[in-house]
């Protein structure tokens, strides 16, 4: 190397180690004392304009009312067409002419709820004025827990408010049952939560349901009071009241992985395992009836990354959860045993399992197997829960090579190859200022240069090594602002593939690529 390699290798590591230590600093600072990481989503255009439609239609809440106005009116500078289409109904009463949902959301979307996001968007559309209902949105609803998707409660009640409120703006409101009008009743009443499992687009759905057959129902103006209670100070309204479950595992993993105090550490472990469900698993927010195999993937993974020793009993229970709910096929799905198994969750239960693969050994090789056949021939792999290839290329690599013998060693060659083919994608998609895009083309974003970082990182990549390593974290390092602080694009989706922002992600990932880079003993590798 020659001397101004060196001094910017070096200048590099002082800005990195500095980084790390300042966004270490400012993640740590927002855990509570019982250990949980209490951070707000953002407001988003979708919520918000449900949440004016049904105060317009009760005629309460004008200075709400106009608060979310301002807020949907603001917004419009950047907001999609989606986004767009909401706002302009609800603040002009203008309708699209345009197929904003095929043409937009669900450009490119694979995956097997396609059918039944085309009729909620739709139905999202049509509730606000954007679009004219369509007897094609008028269907039969399975209720009372049946097999396959209608086994997750939200969604059950989220079909049969569509179903109520489709027939209502089509005039057929007698073809609703009586039943049907109890069902939803009883699932609305059957939260824990304020808003109904912290979801607030599938409360504000029912509700606007429930308004329609029963406006005085106490169901209706409790629901209104939880809604209104976590609208954030610009007006708008989240779409998650609590996340707290989620963002408290990656944010202990980050924490761990950049080597912070163990105390803070043990906190965040015990607040996790309160948390965790009959089942062995952990939802996305707190006081849920429903685990999911994501958050239950990073808490597993916290809790052994600080102590799988002083945290076994709870990890042994997070390996029943994730032995109960593997498919046939090897991989893993989101929330019900049977759904198409689905690359990030899969990955992500590796990686929370391989703390102890004697155990789990063939749960481990079947989804080492279903990964690695996964991938694109171009080092890809479905996106899902991301708008981000990156992210599972991220979380398949770290999933694979964080298993030890003999699993690793039985599919040494296969690793090999598919991390090769990643780290040629990542390569040839880096962009010439050294950082990522959602996709190849894109502009660098803060997240998708982590993922990729990550993804080189768990491949055993090295800045002093490999250049695409070493440009992608001098890219990072330059997105840190003036006041020492990183900001992203979103890359949280729900209902998929619809963005929102859950801005103490941004701390974690980047915490996670800069510790995964470390060049000294104050960060781990992966």
């Amino acid at each position: 190397m020659t001397t101004d390699e060196i001094r910017a290798d070096a200048s590099l590591g002082r800005e990195q180690v500095a980084a790390r230590k300042q966004v270490a600093a400012a993640l740590s600072a927002v855990v509570g004392p019982d250990g949980a990481v209490r951070r707000p989503c953002a407001s988003r255009t979708l919520e918000s304009a449900l949440l004016f439609v049904l105060l317009r239609e009760r005629g309460t809440h004008p200075r709400q009312v106009r608060e979310l106005g301002a807020y949907l009116a603001a917004g419009q500078a950047q907001a999609t067409r989606f986004d767009m289409a909401l706002a302009q109904a609800v603040l002009h009463g203008r309708q699209v002419d345009d197929d904003v949902v095929a043409g937009e959301l669900l450009a490119g979307f694979d995956h097997f709820s396609i059918a039944r996001k085309r009729l909620l968007f739709d139905v999202h559309l049509a509730v606000v004025g954007a679009i004219p209902f369509d007897p094609s949105m008028f269907r039969p609803v399975r209720t009372g827990g049946g097999e396959g998707d209608n086994s997750v409660t939200w969604i059950e009640m989220i079909m049969l408010s569509v179903r109520i409120l489709v027939a209502h703006g089509l005039g057929r409101s007698r073809e609703i049952t009586d039943p049907e009008r109890e069902r939803l009743l009883e699932l609305l009443s059957s939260s824990r939560t304020p808003v109904w499992e912290n979801y607030t687009a599938a409360h504000l759905l029912a509700l606007l349901a429930v308004q329609r057959f029963a406006p005085a129902h106490p169901l209706v103006e409790t629901g209104v009071e939880g809604v209104l209670a976590c609208r954030n100070p610009d007006g708008g309204l989240p779409p998650m009241s609590n996340l707290d479950v989620f963002s408290t595992g990656p944010a202990g993993l980050a924490l761990a992985r950049a080597g912070a105090d163990r105390a803070l550490l043990h906190r965040m472990c015990d607040y996790l395992i309160s948390q965790q469900m009959p089942d062995g698993g952990w939802s996305f927010g707190e006081d849920m009836r429903h685990s999911d195999v994501d958050a239950s993937s990073y808490a597993a993974a916290c809790l052994a990354a600080v102590d799988p020793q002083r945290h076994r009993d709870a990890l042994n229970r997070a390996g029943g959860y994730f032995r109960n709910i593997a498919g046939p096929d090897g991989g893993f799905p989101t929330y019900v045993k049977g759904d198409p198994s689905e690359v990030g969750m899969t990955a992500g239960a590796v990686s929370a399992l391989a703390w102890n693969d004697s155990d789990h050994r063939d749960l481990l090789d079947g989804a080492a197997r279903w990964l690695l056949a996964a991938q694109h021939q171009d080092g890809t792999f479905e996106r899902s829960w991301s708008l981000s290839e990156a992210n599972t290329i991220w979380r398949v690599m770290w999933a694979l090579h964080s298993m030890s013998d003999p699993t690793r060693t039985a599919l040494k060659a296969r690793i090999a190859d598919a991390s090769d083919t990643a780290h040629r994608f990542l390569a040839r998609t880096q962009n010439a200022d050294g950082g990522w895009g959602y996709r190849p083309g894109d502009a660098s974003d803060t997240a998708s240069t982590c993922y990729s970082l990550l993804a080189l990182a768990a491949m055993g990549r090295r800045p002093q090594e490999d250049s695409v390593v070493a440009a992608g974290l001098a890219h990072l390092v330059s997105r840190r602002g003036p006041d020492g602080n990183f900001t992203a694009l979103p890359d949280q989706v729900a209902p998929r593939p619809l963005l929102f922002d859950a801005p103490v992600f941004t701390d974690i990932w980047v915490l996670l690529a800069l510790s995964s880079s470390s060049d000294d003993d104050s960060g781990e590798t992966w």
